[in-house]
């Protein structure tokens, strides 16, 4: 019943008890060994914003192709943190929240996997995609969060760097829930997240 609660306060902008999560990655298949170079976070909580963020070490190289689009290289990494070093500060920022993310099954592979793989398997994980609702109740030209931001009208002064991605999905967001309201709606259900150690993640 909690998550209920704070899945119909999306609709009248009281958003509450929400995580809003962003992963910038060394690739898209974790099973070619991709990690996580940086996370960004922004809770709502209580009419209270707080953030977090961090560049990660992924302890391998980060391929250019991948450096051209995130800008993050190896040098930028090289004095920060492994992920087994935050992953305690993850996992109690996002406590029992509800996750939001734009392509969630995505993000929270990585960082399930990361948490799975240090002993904080994090169960029982409710979230919200923005992807599958831009995708079930709008029509935009292009589902990709930063074309919404265009199309709604959002600036965007950084792309695919995690904290300006949390923020811009959190502007896409607001816009989601209100006009999905004005459509009649005053409920969307949150999915629960179940991690599967086989399974590739999704991309868009």
């Amino acid at each position: 019943m909690e998550y209920q609660s704070a899945v119909k306060l999306l609709f009248t902008n009281s958003l509450d008890n929400l995580v809003f999560l962003d992963i910038e990655t060394t690739g898209l298949d974790p099973e070619k060994g991709a990690k996580i170079v940086e996370i960004a976070m922004l809770k709502v909580c209580g009419g209270i914003e707080e953030r977090y963020e961090s560049l990660v070490n992924p302890g391998l190289p980060i391929p250019a192709e991948c450096s051209k689009i995130h800008a993050i290289c190896d040098d930028m990494v090289k004095n920060s943190p492994l992920f087994d070093e935050i992953a305690g500060d993850v996992f109690s920022f996002i406590g029992h929240s509800i996750v939001v993310c734009h392509n969630a099954p995505f993000d929270l592979f990585f960082v399930h996997r990361e948490l799975y793989r240090v002993g904080m398997p994090a169960k029982n994980v409710r979230y919200i995609d923005t992807l599958e609702l831009a995708r079930q109740y709008f029509s935009f030209d292009s589902n990709k969060l930063g074309n919404i931001a265009d199309a709604i009208g959002v600036e965007v002064e950084l792309r695919h760097r995690a904290m300006a991605d949390v923020l811009t999905m959190f502007s896409v967001a607001k816009y989601i829930f209100a006009n999905i309201y004005r459509k009649g709606m005053d409920m969307v259900e949150s999915s629960v997240y179940k991690y599967n150690p086989d399974k590739r993640p999704p991309r868009i």
